[in-house]
């Protein structure tokens, strides 16, 4: 009888959280998606919950049991401290639905192993949020931004919604430019009056603040059609990320080391933020080799990474399973 080796593998996010079950031959026997898994944004209770739902669902559809999962890896957002890891593994363990302990990592160490496969480099990752992470050949390791859409998520889909309204609300006053930001986000939110954006976005900021991020489609699209407001915020988006990297390149460089650096997350959509980040990446460290963005699913490289680094199973597995992801869920 032939034994397979099943393995979970959660791409959370804090405005999806994808959760595939995979056999150790590469197949891709089930996913689910189901909302946020960020607790900073609409709560830890909220975050297990969509947690707990997207992990079942998959589990569910492959027909198995969670005790017939050999190995978990759950890569989370806002994992910053060691009391939010601590939350979720005790909430893991309380639940216990698996007889083997899930694996918790943060989202942005995952994304340093989609970037660069467990190499030396950065990711640069910029949906909801933003945050650096990178890693050098002494197994040093750093990281710039993540401070939360309160502090300095440069870059991130929040802060260029936050952005947008700003500009907007100068241009309402007569403050600042025209752009078509403004009327595109009275559009977006089905109002008139550009005041009753007050009634909008504070309940929002403390409902679910991730949901502002869906803002940032519109700058793109605004500075596509030749808004120069909206373009000057993508191209200054760009710019912030590739500080981020140099942030962390700085504190972790190893001279004649070349470090592999490439952004992660929705905002990299964009092809004038997207081109802003590359320029300034190579401008701040000529040295580097700059990957091309990986946007959607494709951070789910990294947990593959990680799992065949645990487990010693083929790298082969990662494309199969990247193939697979590609042709059933998208790229």
């Amino acid at each position: 009888m032939e034994i397979y080796v099943y393995a979970l593998l959660v791409e959370g996010g804090k405005t999806k959280t994808l959760s595939m079950v995979i056999s150790d031959r590469g197949d891709l026997l089930s996913y689910s998606i189901s909302g946020s898994s960020g607790w900073t944004t609409i709560g830890f209770d909220n975050a297990f919950s969509n947690l707990k739902s997207s992990i079942m669902s998959a589990i569910n559809k492959c027909r198995l049991s969670p005790r017939e999962i050999d190995i978990a890896i759950l890569g989370l957002p806002d994992l910053d401290t060691e009391n939010a890891k601590a939350y979720f593994e005790e909430k893991m363990r309380e639940w216990g639905v698996f007889r083997v302990k899930p694996l918790i990592i943060p989202d942005f160490v995952v994304a340093y192993y989609a970037v660069t496969l467990g190499e030396p480099g950065i990711a640069v990752i910029a949906g909801t949020g933003s945050i650096a992470y990178g890693r050098n050949s002494k197994g040093i390791s750093a990281r710039a931004g993540g401070w939360g859409w309160f502090g300095n998520d440069e870059g991130s889909a929040i802060w260029i919604a936050m952005k947008a309204i700003e500009a907007s609300g100068k241009f309402f006053d007569g403050r600042g430019p025209y752009t078509i930001i403004a009327q595109k986000i009275l559009n977006f939110f089905k109002i008139k009056d550009p005041l009753h954006l007050i009634d909008i976005v504070y309940p929002l900021i403390t409902r679910n603040v991730g949901e502002l991020g869906k803002l940032a489609i519109l700058v793109d699209e605004a500075a596509e059609e030749g808004d120069q407001v909206a373009k000057e915020i993508l191209v200054n988006s760009g710019r912030e990320l590739a500080l981020m990297a140099k942030a962390v390149y700085e504190k972790i460089r190893v001279d004649s080391e070349e470090f592999i650096i490439g952004g992660v997350g929705s905002v990299f959509s964009s092809k004038i933020l997207r081109e802003s980040f590359i320029d300034n990446v190579k401008r701040y460290i000529p040295s580097s080799r700059v990957i091309e963005p990986l946007v959607k699913y494709m951070p789910i490289k990294g947990l593959l990474a990680i799992l065949v680094e645990k487990t010693g199973l083929s790298r082969s597995l990662i494309e199969l399973v990247v193939k697979s992801v590609q042709e059933e869920i998208g790229e």
